[in-house]
C-alpha cells in the first residue's frame, strides 16, 4: 500500500502555507501509476500556489516493487550526522525492529533488507537497473523505464 500525509508546508521563497502532499511510500505493484509520477519528478515536490518555485520535500520514501520482489529506501543524507538513525538497522543493514510475524519475514524477506539511498537520483538508477535487469533476465517488465528530463533535485 502507499502511503501519503497532507501537510501545511511554507514555501521557503516567498513563505506561502499551503496543504501539500507528502509521499512516504509508493508501491508500484498497487498503485503502477505512482512510478511514472515518481520518474516524473512529482511526488514530493512542493509547487507553489503564489510563487509558481518548486521545491522538494526531502523526506523519506519507500519505493516498493512487489512483483519484482524489491524495495528502496531513501533517506535525507542529513540522518547520516544522526547517531540514532543507525540504532534502526543490524550490522548487515537489515532492518533492526520489522514487527512482522515470522511466516511473512520468510515470504517477503526483501522487505527487511531494503535497498538504502541517500539521493533521489540513486533511487531511479536502482529501479531502473532493477526493471532493465529483469527484463533482460526473462522477468516481467520488458520496457525501459526512463528519466524524462533532468529531476529537479539535480538541478543547480
Amino acid at each position: 500500500m502507499s502511503k501519503m500525509t497532507i501537510h501545511n508546508l511554507e514555501c521557503p521563497h516567498c513563505g506561502n502555507k499551503q496543504e501539500t502532499k507528502v509521499w512516504h511510500s509508493v508501491n508500484v505493484k498497487l498503485d503502477p501509476e505512482l512510478k511514472r509520477t515518481l520518474f516524473d519528478a512529482q511526488i514530493n515536490l512542493f509547487s507553489c500556489e503564489k510563487c509558481g518555485k518548486k521545491t522538494f520535500i526531502n523526506a523519506p520514501l519507500l519505493y516498493h516493487d512487489m512483483t519484482q520482489q524489491f524495495c528502496v529506501q531513501y533517506y535525507p543524507p542529513e540522518v547520516l550526522d544522526n547517531p540514532t538513525f543507525f540504532l534502526q538497522f543490524h550490522p548487515d543493514g537489515s532492518l533492526a525492529n520489522t514487527g512482522m510475524p515470522a511466516a511473512f519475514a520468510e515470504s517477503a524477506a526483501y522487505l527487511v533488507r531494503p535497498h538504502i539511498v541517500f539521493g533521489m537520483d540513486e533511487m531511479l538508477r536502482y529501479v531502473m537497473f532493477r526493471d532493465r535487469l529483469n527484463a533482460d533476465t526473462g522477468g516481467e517488465r520488458p520496457h525501459k523505464t526512463e528519466l524524462r528530463s533532468r529531476p529537479f533535485w539535480t538541478r543547480g
